[in-house]
């Protein structure tokens, strides 16, 4: 079921997908406009472009990891769900199959236990076969983009000359910027879990893709166009998100004392209010803080991940739950064991948590009802998302190809699309036309 909390949420999410696609799409629709201002022809160039370059790009990926799994790890007989990360504490690897929510997962767990080695290896080949593999897709279709722009202005050229060679000197040669290969996405860093996170996996297939289109310029103007549009990618695809969300919160934080950090699926649910109302958060608060700690001052693991498990009614283990920090098997209230449980996340939700129930109880004591406090709470929060994605938007789809299109008009003061300039001159060198 979709609802605006979850629409926020994803939107919010930086390990989403979906902000990537909203923040490209229209990135490439101001891309595709802007290459329409300087001519049709290129504008259909930039068109067809974006959207193949941006089919590889989003779903390339999910698509081989998905054939991956229904071949190799089939064919191994082994669970593709389960998360390679939990093998590496081995008492956690344990409580995975003790927690298992069926009969079934906890026997696809034991298979893992008796071919770790081999769970290993193609957990890991996974990530490097499906991103080498949506990096090969890409090129593959630069190669066929660079011959049919080729192909396709080569014969417009010929008829233009067959049509018009009475009339060569009043051809109105069709404004246009290089575009011989699909555009490319930016630049990334490779960070641990990288395999395991959908936007990092994005950073590599990025870094690929912008390698090979800076490498493959065939002039330094076109190098110094694709380096605009990628600075601008790099930093609002990946970067300025999180940073102008960080700003936002930290605003609501100080101007209106509000923590806005928590997910919108949490924020947004009246039980959040409930719990506050009649303060029963504050016995899982009590429940919480009596986990065993650690000699570095953060709960015990495996204390904090047992306790995950026995306590499905904390309102803490709800709401980690509802922020798809804790995966639930089959929408139940049991957690799915195959999957990793960020145990540092847990506890800086607690303290979100922790610390808007003190703004609250705050609040309370100056007179503000607690509907007024929710009210302005959820506002802050959807009002931080849209600004973040509508920064980024701008950005993407009107500042980028403005910068490009006035740099063209206003310092190259060369408009004619470069491939088509460099292809008629070929022709003209093998007398083709003349």
């Amino acid at each position: 079921m979709i609802n605006a909390a979850k629409i926020y949420s994803v939107l919010g999410s930086q390990n989403s997908l979906v902000p990537l696609l909203v923040k490209d799409a229209f990135a490439s629709a101001g891309m595709t406009a802007g290459s329409y201002v300087t001519g049709k022809e290129e504008g259909k160039d930039r068109l067809i472009d974006e959207v193949g370059t941006e089919a590889v790009w989003l779903g390339g990926v999910p698509a081989y990891r998905w054939l991956y799994d229904k071949t190799v790890f089939k064919t191994a007989g082994l669970d593709s769900k389960y998360d390679a990360r939990n093998l590496k504490n081995k008492e956690i690897f344990e409580r995975t199959k003790k927690y298992a929510p069926t009969e079934e997962i906890r026997n696809s767990i034991e298979k893992i236990d008796n071919k770790q080695a081999l769970f290993k290896k193609l957990a890991a080949s996974k990530f490097l076969v499906s991103t080498t593999l949506a990096i090969a897709s890409y090129i593959v279709l630069t190669r066929l983009k660079q011959k049919y722009t080729e192909n396709q202005i080569k014969k417009h050229l010929i008829e233009e000359y067959n049509n018009e060679q009475n009339k060569k000197n009043n051809i109105v040669n069709s404004k246009s910027e290089k575009m011989d290969s699909p555009a490319f996405k930016s630049l990334g860093a490779m960070a641990e879990n990288l395999a395991y996170n959908s936007v990092k996996n994005m950073w590599v297939v990025d870094g690929a893709i912008t390698s090979e289109r800076l490498l493959d310029s065939r002039t330094p103007q076109e190098f110094i166009g694709y380096a605009i549009k990628e600075g601008f990618a790099l930093c609002f695809l990946y970067y300025a998100g999180g940073k102008i969300q960080q700003l936002l919160e930290n605003n609501a934080q100080n101007k209106h004392n509000r923590n806005i950090a928590l997910d919108s699926r949490v924020l947004e649910d009246n039980y959040l209010k409930t719990i506050f109302t009649d303060k029963s958060i504050e016995e899982s608060f009590a429940a919480f803080d009596k986990i065993k700690t650690a000699s570095n001052g953060k709960k015990d693991p495996l204390a904090l991940y047992d306790f995950l498990y026995k306590n499905p009614d904390n309102a803490i283990v709800k709401m980690a739950k509802q922020s798809k920090i804790i995966t639930s098997y089959k929408n139940t209230n049991k957690i799915d064991s195959r999957a990793y449980i960020d145990l540092e996340q847990v506890e800086g939700m607690k303290n979100n948590l922790k610390e808007l129930y003190k703004q609250y109880t705050e609040s309370m004591k100056k007179g503000e009802s607690s509907e007024k406090f929710f009210a302005t709470l959820k506002k802050l929060k959807r009002g931080s998302i849209i600004t973040n994605i509508g920064v980024c938007i701008l950005a993407l789809g009107v500042v980028a190809p403005a910068v490009m299109l006035l740099k063209r008009k206003l310092f190259d003061k060369d408009d004619e699309f470069q491939t088509k300039k460099d292809i008629r001159a070929q022709l003209i060198k093998e007398g083709i036309i003349s």
